[in-house]
């Protein structure tokens, strides 16, 4: 009879230690929070200064795309990681704003030069692809013309192709460029911590005619190839355990994982009280003679 009344309890126990089961998964193999790098600006004379920090020993630190933006103009894109620093052109007025993915936009942060900065440029670039090469826009908003611009290309790679001096108003300059490469506008000399004007890779758009003639006025073809590593993205220290990159999904965070949580937490509690109600019955089997 033992056996009986024991078979007759196996689903209920069965069933309540699956419940249980189930909610410790969903607890314990719930997606820990992932935090991006702390990020922190700092204005200097001409430029600004953007700085990322990650603990090297926090795992839940992960890589994650960035793009920058001047007034509205995408500046840069690249993935942020592990700690290091990235400087940008700056003139009184800018409007910066960082975008990373997954996170709120930061609010949109004025530039201010620090007491004493003076004869900085008062710069403002675009970038366009051509049928034939990059077009760049440079307005100069201030009275002297601006010296000392870079483009910077794998073929030119690290003394850059020096622009002619930019004068009041608007520049529009030409430069050929195989498709694929990649080309970042500095003011020069180039070091590490020079200030970036615009960084991209060109790349024709699709409706181009083959047979469309190279443009040609303020340019100075400059051939290249992809650069290897986009200059002036110094990184200082690497973050262990990362993953993730620019446009892919980002792992479950916030609300998301406490929701998890709170599940497990829910179905381990509901498989623990269907064990005690199993054990708490009793079947009696009454005999034949006993009735």
């Amino acid at each position: 009879m033992r056996v009986r009344q024991l078979i007759r309890q196996l689903p209920g126990v069965v069933g309540a230690a699956s419940v249980a089961a189930a909610g410790l998964v969903l607890g314990v193999g719930a997606p820990a929070a992932a935090a991006p790098p702390t990020l922190a600006v700092e204005m200097l004379c001409g430029a600004l200064d953007v700085r990322w920090t990650s603990d090297p020993l926090d795992d839940s630190v992960e890589p994650v795309g960035t793009v920058v933006l001047r007034n509205d103009v995408v500046v840069e894109e690249f993935t942020m990681v592990g700690s290091g620093f990235h400087r940008y052109g700056a003139a009184d007025g800018d409007l910066f704003v960082i975008r990373r993915a997954g996170e709120r936009d930061t609010p949109p942060v004025p530039f201010r030069a620090p007491d004493g900065c003076t004869g900085t440029p008062v710069l403002e670039v675009s970038a366009d692809n051509g049928c034939t090469g990059l077009e760049l826009t440079l307005t100069n908003r201030g009275t002297t013309a601006v010296d000392g611009l870079l483009l910077v290309t794998a073929d030119t790679f690290p003394a850059g192709e020096t622009l002619a001096p930019v004068p009041p108003g608007t520049t529009e300059l030409a430069f050929a460029l195989p498709d694929g490469t990649a080309y970042q506008l500095i003011t020069g000399p180039f070091a590490l911590d020079a200030p970036t004007w615009m960084t991209g890779t060109y790349a024709p758009p699709a409706d181009c005619d083959a047979s469309s003639p190279p443009q040609t006025p303020g340019a100075t073809p400059t051939p290249g190839a992809s650069l290897p590593a986009t200059p002036g993205t110094p990184t200082v220290a690497a973050t262990p355990g990362g993953g993730g990159s620019a446009g892919g999904e980002l792992p479950v965070t916030g609300a998301a994982g406490i929701a998890y949580a709170v599940g497990g937490v829910v179905l381990v509690a509901a498989g623990l009280a269907l064990l005690a109600g199993v054990r708490r019955r009793r079947i009696r089997f009454v005999s034949g003679g006993d009735r």
